[in-house]
């Protein structure tokens, strides 16, 4: 997605997860956890989710970009909790343009696409990191841990270890 329509829409995602989040806080969700309890009590080994999403679907690209990734989880009856599945949004540099995409989703073609670093080429397009996909770095933030410190000089975060492949970023 252009990295200016992310960062547009990206505060209203916000609202929406925290009204998401007061909705499964309030009373009006008791009933619906008590029947979701009730029935990983009776499924018993297996885990149980109610899935609430947000997605945006491009018709050119076949494919739909996670907003929004939340809802409830249970297991053995347990009282079910708010369940969060989203991924942190990253800066690529795509055949030049800028975009923004959850980091385990290719920029280019929206496919699943994670651990970059591992698996240089996207399974849905075969954009390759350092050819047509860089990650735009254009803090010192470390796009792994998102805690540490990487630069250009030294490219190792400072809190995980993990070594950023200079030929895969560009740096903002």
């Amino acid at each position: 997605m252009d990295k200016n329509l992310y960062e547009q829409i990206d505060p209203d995602v916000d609202i929406l997860a925290g009204q998401v989040t007061e909705l499964i806080d309030s009373e009006a969700c008791e009933s619906i956890k008590r029947q979701l309890a009730e029935l990983s009590r009776v499924l018993g080994e297996y885990s149980l989710t109610l899935d609430i999403r947000l997605q945006v679907f491009d018709a050119e690209r076949g494919r739909s970009l996670p907003l929004l990734q939340t809802g409830l989880a249970t297991s053995a009856g347990n009282p079910p909790y708010t369940a969060w599945g989203d991924s942190t949004a990253h800066r690529y540099v795509v055949n030049g343009d800028l975009a923004m995409v959850p980091h385990d989703h290719c920029p280019a073609c929206w496919a699943e696409w994670d651990f970059k670093d591992r698996n240089p080429a996207c399974p849905g397009c075969g954009a390759t990191m350092g050819a047509e996909v860089r990650l735009l770095i254009d803090s010192d933030c470390c796009p792994s841990c998102e805690r540490g410190r990487v630069t250009a000089s030294d490219p190792t975060c400072s809190e995980c270890g993990f070594e950023v492949n200079p030929d895969h970023v560009s740096w903002g």
